[in-house]
């Protein structure tokens, strides 16, 4: 009986720390696989906020975009007149200055983002979620912030 005692204990002992490791890696493998569609929608570029280290437009390019139209579908991304297609719309949450500076190259400082941050992938840029109205667009390593713009109404 007493051996029986122990081999239960010891099993309890072992799926506890079992079920602690994957309580552990279960939140971030889910994490991975989350996906966001609230950022379907129409969004107006309205400023440049910051750009990485090292970008892809230079500072009259970034700004010939404000007032441009960031539509977001299930099916592409359109920037302007850049099409890109299939949005994944991965989400990956980390405290804003760490993630920002890692992954972007950049610092979270004029972004004026939430930590953690949420960050959605869009194919060919990333979003950052500052509200249910506002973004901030990573478009070619340059920051913007984007509004967005109501469905207009038909009568």
């Amino acid at each position: 009986m007493l051996s029986s005692l122990k081999s239960a204990s010891l099993r309890s002992v072992g799926c506890a720390v079992a079920l602690s490791w994957f309580g552990l890696a279960i939140p971030q493998a889910l994490a991975a696989e989350q996906r966001d569609l609230s950022v379907i929608g129409a969004w107006k570029l309205t400023s440049v906020l910051d750009s990485a280290d090292v970008s892809g437009l230079d500072d009259e390019e970034a700004s010939k975009l404000i007032g441009t139209v960031l539509k977001i579908s299930k099916n592409h991304v359109r920037i302007g007149d850049h099409v890109c297609g299939s949005p994944d719309f991965a989400v990956i949450s980390g405290d804003r200055e760490e993630y920002i500076r890692r992954r972007a190259h950049s610092s979270a400082e004029n972004l004026g983002l939430p930590s953690p941050v949420t960050s959605i992938h869009i194919s060919c840029a990333y979003v950052y979620k500052k509200s249910p109205d506002m973004l901030v667009l990573n478009w070619q390593g340059v920051f913007f912030d984007a509004v967005r713009q109501q469905a207009k109404h038909r009568n």
